[in-house]
């Protein structure tokens, strides 16, 4: 079969594709959905669903029949955003609004806009829904520039403030409170193209189905003030006259390879977002099944510990992954991994999602809008929620952008090893549960590419993509990486020290050199700019003690937060451990798993601890710095100034607060390349 099949009726539509040897996987689309969104549902086809490589297009559409196989309920799948107080956008509305079921209520389109009050708030009339049932919206709050609605029902009768024709007071006996306030949108424009064609009604087929759609979402103190302001007047009716919150911009990309999802969330007010670019409902089990889920670079969250292969199903609360849950806590999570498996074991079908590190998925931009949470996890609906930014706060202009992925996967698997492409870059995932000795993905078509790790990776592969692919080894579980696969650009000369082969030292600040005590910086953590030309894995760092003392001097490295100028503050990149001081010499550190140093800057740190009885002396350089903020005066502008410094350091390497600048110039230190 072609690349994709694609099935069209006006603004419903199925997609087909080829899943394994014998079977063909099928995933709705509506340009049309709840709300007027685009989604991933219609009721031609429930679920995606496998049907075999033999079905006929009849078979298929316009109703899926009975040769399909249902492995994933989507039609809640199409993200909204979340404005800290309700989600919004997507099919979803304001989540503040009352409504009261009042039998023969005699309110008409003429009171829509009034006020009433419980005696406290003021509630709005927003809609007139039947004979029997009003709408009501509820008060307000600004606070700091950024307005809240406030989710709260009336505490009595309400009675009439103003604007109404009828004004008999409305009972609050039969109540619904947090009900979603709709049309919450306007403006929605949609396009679809295959290969930059139109897809007419019918059978198409191609290699490339993008659907694009754009719509603004009113603010919700515009909703109300407008409301107010125009008495009698749906608000449906006036939407584009409604005060904007933000536009929300999405484009959906099916291929063989999967769909990809892009969202731009642009603000036109203040207002603090919480976005995720895509969520996922978990598979469909049949009886008997459970369904197993890995997260790379997660450890326990919510009750489960997803670095094995969790048992979803027995997920009882809302598993909220913060830092704290993250093993290299300077990058959010960002994919899963999860599988249906039968009761004798074996798997069925499976699926990969995640975000990219592009735009503001970068790990270095996102962990700073992810401190609260990065992903959760639903007990209730099972539902994946990865988060691009958690309490962003966006001023009209800002936008933030996200790609992710999602890719379903066929038996039998011993891992996950995909090649995404966003249409301008390539990335390669690998995850696994379990050791391997040696592995490979095949990817002939990144034959000779340069890997570039854009996230956390403990996986042995080579630099470059071989004629045979990825080879890889697992030597602890689990194991995973993400890379870049950059085209091999020639170069006029290698880059100085990190370009040689493996198992070379090599000094990434090279010049003159003097020896330095380190009287008065005992357990003062000591941090100094290096720049790298491109990410290098070490597996050895060393350090050379010019004068014996007592103690130990710890060291590692830490991330650069390009938005402060500062070592990011949320933990090492690496630890290296202890080095002893009590002899003069070169002392090393031998990792146990290679590091991958980020191109660019990062900061090295190092703090003499345990025993202050005696300072060490260490070579260090005697060259030039670079560029340093000294604070808010320029005290710190006299003497010496290296890096900063972060004081009371006893124990192993975490989080800091940078207390200053200081005076110790960088160590000499020699990295050797893994």
């Amino acid at each position: 079969m072609a690349e994709l099949i694609v099935y069209r009726s006006n603004a419903l539509m199925s997609i087909r594709s080829r899943f394994d040897n014998t079977r063909d996987l099928v995933m709705p689309a509506n340009l049309a959905y709840s709300g007027g969104m685009v989604g991933m549902w219609h009721s031609g086809l429930p679920q995606v669903a496998l049907v075999p490589s033999a079905a006929t297009d009849a078979q298929v559409w316009p109703v899926l029949t009975a040769v399909g196989t249902r492995i994933h309920d989507t039609s809640d799948d199409n993200c909204p955003i979340n404005t800290g107080w309700s989600y919004v956008g997507g099919n979803h509305g304001y989540n503040v609004g009352c409504q009261i079921a009042v039998t023969g209520h005699g309110k008409t389109t003429a009171d829509v806009g009034s006020q009433w009050t419980d005696g406290t708030r003021v509630f709005t009339l927003l809609a007139v829904t039947n004979v029997n049932s009003l709408l009501f919206g509820n008060p307000y709050v600004v606070v700091d520039g950024i307005a809240q609605g406030a989710r709260v029902r009336p505490a009595a009768p309400l009675t009439h403030v103003s604007g109404a024709t009828n004004r008999n007071t409305v009972p609050i006996t039969s109540l619904t409170p947090d009900v979603q306030i709709r049309p919450a949108t306007h403006s929605h424009a949609v396009s679809v193209d295959l290969d930059g064609r139109l897809v007419p009604d019918g059978r198409s087929t191609g290699q490339e189905l993008v659907i694009r759609e754009s719509y603004v979402v009113p603010s919700y103190p515009g909703m109300i003030d407008t409301a107010r302001a125009s008495i009698g007047t749906p608000i449906a009716t006036i939407m584009p006259r409604i005060p904007s919150l933000c536009r929300i911009t999405n484009v959906y990309r099916w291929s063989a390879g999967g769909l990809l999802v892009t969202q731009t969330v642009t603000a036109l007010a203040r207002f603090a977002l919480n976005a995720g670019v895509t969520q996922c409902g978990p598979l469909t089990a049949p009886t008997g099944s459970t369904r197993r889920q890995f997260m790379p670079n997660v450890g326990s969250a919510g009750g489960l510990n997803w670095s094995v292969w969790a048992n979803l199903d027995t997920l009882t609360t809302i598993a909220d992954v913060t830092p704290a849950a993250l093993r290299d806590k300077l990058t959010p999570a960002s994919s899963m991994t999860q599988w249906v498996v039968s009761s004798a074991g074996a798997q069925q079908w499976g699926i990969s999602v995640g975000l990219l590190p592009t735009a503001d998925a970068l790990p270095a931009v996102r962990s700073r809008y992810t401190t609260t949470k990065c992903w959760f996890i639903s007990s209730s609906l099972k539902k994946n929620y990865p988060q691009l930014v958690w309490g962003r706060v966006l001023d009209a202009g800002e936008s933030v952008t996200g790609t992710a992925y999602r890719r379903y996967l066929a038996p039998p698997s011993a891992a996950t090893e995909i090649v995404v492409s966003d249409g301008d870059q390539e990335f390669v995932m690998i995850e696994r549960v379990g050791t391997v000795t040696q592995a490979r993905l095949a990817a002939p078509q990144l034959f000779h590419r340069r890997l570039v790790p854009v996230g956390p990776t403990n996986l042995a592969v080579p630099d470059r993509v071989t004629i045979d692919g990825i080879p890889y080894r697992v030597p602890v579980s689990p194991g995973y990486g993400m890379w870049r696969a950059d085209p091999d650009e020639a170069r006029t000369r290698p880059l100085p020290g990190t370009s040689y082969a493996r198992g070379t030292y090599f000094l990434p600040r090279s010049g003159p050199t003097q020896s330095t005590s380190c009287t008065g910086s005992f357990q003062r953590l000591l941090l100094h700019p290096v720049y790298l030309a491109e990410p290098t894995p070490v597996d050895r760092v060393c350090v050379e003690v010019t004068t014996a003392g007592t103690g130990v001097v710890r060291h590692g490295v830490y991330a650069h937060d390009p938005a402060t100028g500062r070592p990011a503050t949320l933990g090492p990149i690496a630890d290296f451990g202890s080095l002893p001081v009590t002899s003069a010499g070169v002392q090393e550190s031998v990792l146990s798993t290679p590091v991958t140093l980020p191109a660019g800057w990062h900061w090295y740190a190092h703090v003499w601890q345990v025993t202050g009885t005696t300072a060490p002396a260490l070579r260090t350089n005697a060259g030039a710095g670079t560029s340093l903020n000294i604070g808010a005066n320029s005290s710190a502008m006299t003497g010496d100034r290296f890096g900063y410094e972060v004081t009371g350091t006893i124990g192993a390497l975490g989080m800091i607060t940078v207390a200053g600048v200081h005076q110790f110039p960088p160590p000499r230190i020699a990295y050797r390349r893994a």
